[in-house]
C-alpha cells in the first residue's frame, strides 16, 4: 500500500463511499505520492536541507528540486502519473511538482483502490438525472489495522516508524486526526500529530521531509490564493451595487413615462 492510500482510505467513509471534509485533499495526496516516489527509488532531491537543520531552512524545503532517477513505470496508475508530472516539470520547485501532481491524484488513487478490491465504485443518479459517485468499502482490513496502528501513536505514545509519522505529517493539518480517535482522546491526538509533524528533521529520510515541506507550501500557496479570490469576488459585488441601486429607479419611473 502507498502512503498515500492510506490517506485517501482515511479520508473516504466506508459506508457512505463518500469523501469528507478535507482541506485541499489532492495537494495532500500528492505530497504523499511524491513520498512514495521517494521510497521506490525513483527521485532524488537537489538543494535539500540536510538532516539537522534548522526550522528555516526546512520551511524552505518546497523549493527543493526533484530529480527522476528511474522513468521505468511501476505498473501503478497513480505513483506513474505522479512520475511523469516530474519528468514534465523539469527543474521545477517540489511545491509546483506537488502542484502538478494533485489535479489527477485522487482520481487515479480511487481507481487503484478499486482494481484491487479495497474500495467499490458505485454510480447513480439524484433524482435521475445528476450523476453520483460513490466509493464504499469492500475490504477494510487494512484500513481498520491501519487506525489501529496510528491510535496506538497518537493516543498510547508508540513510537512512529519513518513511513508512519510521514502519514501522520500529511494528516496534520488536514481534519482527519480528529476522527481516528474518541472525543475524549481528540486534543491529545491532535497534539502529539503535531509533536510529530515538528519533530527533527532526522525523524524521516531527506526525501519525505521534502515532500511534506512541498504539501505544506502548496496548501499554504492554494488557501491564499481561494481567498484572494474571494475577496477580489466581494469587492467586484461591492463596486457593481452603486450601478444595481441606481438603475432600479429608473425602471420603476419608466412606466410612468
Amino acid at each position: 500500500m502507498l502512503i498515500a492510500e492510506d490517506f485517501l482510505l482515511l479520508a473516504v467513509d466506508d459506508e457512505t463511499g463518500k469523501t469528507t471534509n478535507v482541506d485541499n485533499l489532492g495537494v495532500r495526496l500528492a505530497g504523499a505520492l511524491l513520498a512514495d516516489l521517494a521510497a521506490a527509488n525513483k527521485t532524488l532531491m537537489r538543494g535539500a536541507p540536510e538532516a539537522g537543520a534548522t526550522k528555516e531552512e526546512r520551511e524552505k524545503a518546497g523549493d527543493t528540486t526533484l530529480l527522476v532517477t528511474d522513468n521505468t513505470p511501476t505498473g501503478h496508475v497513480a505513483l506513474d502519473a505522479a512520475l511523469q508530472a516530474v519528468l514534465a516539470t523539469p527543474e521545477a520547485p517540489a511545491r509546483k511538482v506537488v502542484e502538478a501532481i494533485s489535479k489527477d491524484a485522487e482520481e487515479n488513487l480511487l481507481a487503484a483502490l478499486v482494481e484491487r478490491g479495497i474500495l467499490e465504485k458505485e454510480e447513480t443518479k439524484l433524482f435521475r438525472m445528476l450523476p453520483i459517485t460513490r466509493w464504499p468499502a469492500a475490504d477494510s482490513s487494512h484500513e481498520t489495522a491501519l487506525r489501529a496502528n496510528l491510535t496506538k501513536i497518537l493516543v498510547e505514545g508508540a513510537e512512529p516508524d519513518e513511513r508512519t509519522a510521514t502519514l501522520i505529517s500529511l494528516l496534520h493539518g488536514s481534519g482527519l486526526i480528529g476522527g481516528l480517535v474518541g472525543k475524549e482522546q481528540r486534543k491529545a491526538a491532535q497534539e502529539r500529530a503535531e509533536e510529530i509533524a515538528g519533530s527533527e528533521w532526522g525523524v524521516a529520510t531527506v526525501a519525505t521531509q521534502v515532500a511534506i515541506a512541498a504539501t505544506v507550501a502548496t496548501v499554504a500557496t492554494v488557501g491564499a490564493a481561494a481567498a484572494a479570490f474571494i475577496l477580489l469576488s466581494n469587492d467586484a459585488d461591492k463596486s457593481a451595487a452603486p450601478a444595481d441601486t441606481t438603475a432600479a429607479p429608473e425602471a420603476a419611473e419608466a412606466p410612468a413615462v
